[in-house]
């Protein structure tokens, strides 16, 4: 199974082709050395053994920042609005992913959508988005692995989510 990649409104990772296997003896920095999707093991491919898939958080939300500092990843999707940011963050996801080869991604709610300024407006911004990412998945073939809500990082959870 192949996975072209897709590109959204603009490139976000230009001069990156497909990822693919080349063996443990490629000098490729971008290559899969050991990760051979079609080799066969007990009679399966290795991606009918391995489920992978690219989290959308730690690959596309978190900055690289720790206590000692700021963010240390540039990320050129992100924008004053933050719907616009959503919307080409999912761009820069699925171009990613695709070029990866990677069959899944997985998600929590407000990694996609960013929080409105009310329950409603959370509810629509995440409404968009999901149907966006379901346009992404039915054009590339990608699929959800898990999409989950995130009930910790608001401090409305810090008591828990009842």
């Amino acid at each position: 199974m192949t996975i072209e990649p897709l590109i959204g409104s603009r490139e976000y990772f230009p001069g990156i082709g497909p990822i693919a296997y080349e063996g443990p003896d490629s000098d490729n920095p971008l290559a899969f050395k050991y990760y051979d999707a079609d080799k066969k093991v007990a009679g399966k491919a290795l991606r009918d053994h391995l489920r992978f898939s690219v989290a959308y958080w730690h690959s596309f939300c978190g900055t690289g920042a720790d206590p000692f500092g700021g963010g240390t990843r540039p990320m050129p999707w992100v924008s004053d609005d933050p719907m616009r940011t959503a919307f080409d963050r999912l761009d820069a996801a699925f171009e990613l992913i695709t070029k990866l080869g990677m069959p899944y991604y997985c998600f929590h709610d407000r990694d996609l959508a960013p929080e409105g300024s009310t329950v409603a407006e959370s509810g629509a911004n995440l409404a968009q988005l999901t149907e966006a990412a379901a346009a992404k998945q039915e054009t590339s073939g990608v699929k959800l692995l898990w999409g989950t809500a995130n009930l910790f990082s608001h401090p409305r959870y810090m008591n828990g989510a009842a």
